[in-house]
């Protein structure tokens, strides 16, 4: 019955997503795939697009590696849902939950408060008229948020475009949250060191300390213990 009335929140909150495609190359093989990376039926990795099978694919349209995970989902007007086998479709900025091994369900974002996988903690912001998920980066004085954009590029088969594999490049951008609005963050020293600048420290101590470090604002570490060093 638990199964049963899951399923059953899940058809009333999310978008049923079983559209499938074929490549005109697949067809000579009978080859299917699914847009979400499931239905693959012959030894295909389960990756998002239009995959050629004689490509490898490198890296995942999804932020968790693999679906063995368990979410609460704050919903509008159901509270929260506690659901296994959901990941983050970067590809498309979607919530999603499988729903056998061939499909999933998609979330529809409106109806998305508040999300919770793996102790990672995501949310919906309206950027450019658009809901998209964002994950919380850094929460200590002041909120930093991220947004994963996903782009693909598609490999060939033909040696002198030199693209063997099927690719998935990933892309973060950071965002300040303060008084209820996002304020995107750029990562150079001098708009970062601008930006976090305030009575306690000043944007040449900021800049000083990425310096006297050799941190980088590109990479993930360093840039925690850079906002760590400017809410002291």
């Amino acid at each position: 019955m638990k199964k049963i009335a899951i399923i059953l929140i899940l058809i009333l909150c999310v978008i049923p997503s079983f559209a499938q495609e074929q490549d005109d190359d697949d067809n000579k093989t009978n080859i299917r795939t699914t847009r979400q990376g499931f239905g693959d039926y012959k030894g295909i990795d389960m990756s998002l697009g239009f995959v050629n099978g004689r490509l490898r694919t490198e890296g995942s349209a999804y932020y968790f590696e693999d679906w063995n995970s368990e979410g609460i989902i704050l919903i509008k007007d159901k509270g929260r849902v506690k659901i296994k086998g959901v990941n983050i479709n970067l590809y498309n900025n979607k919530l999603e939950a499988l729903y056998d091994e061939n499909n999933v369900f998609t979330f529809d974002s409106e109806n998305l408060i508040r999300i919770v996988i793996n102790d990672k903690i995501f949310r919906t912001f309206n950027i450019d008229g658009e809901l998209k998920i964002f994950e919380l980066f850094f929460n200590d004085k002041i909120s930093i948020y991220r947004h994963h954009t996903m782009s693909y590029s598609k490999g060939s088969a033909n040696p002198m475009l030199n693209r063997k594999t099927n690719k998935y490049i990933k892309k973060a951008n950071y965002y300040v949250y303060r008084e209820g609005e996002l304020t995107k963050i750029k990562l150079s020293k001098k708009s970062f060191s601008k930006l976090f600048q305030s009575d306690k420290v000043s944007q040449e101590s900021i800049v000083k300390f990425i310096d006297q470090y050799k941190l980088s604002l590109h990479k993930e570490t360093d840039l925690i213990k850079v906002l760590s060093f400017v809410i002291k």
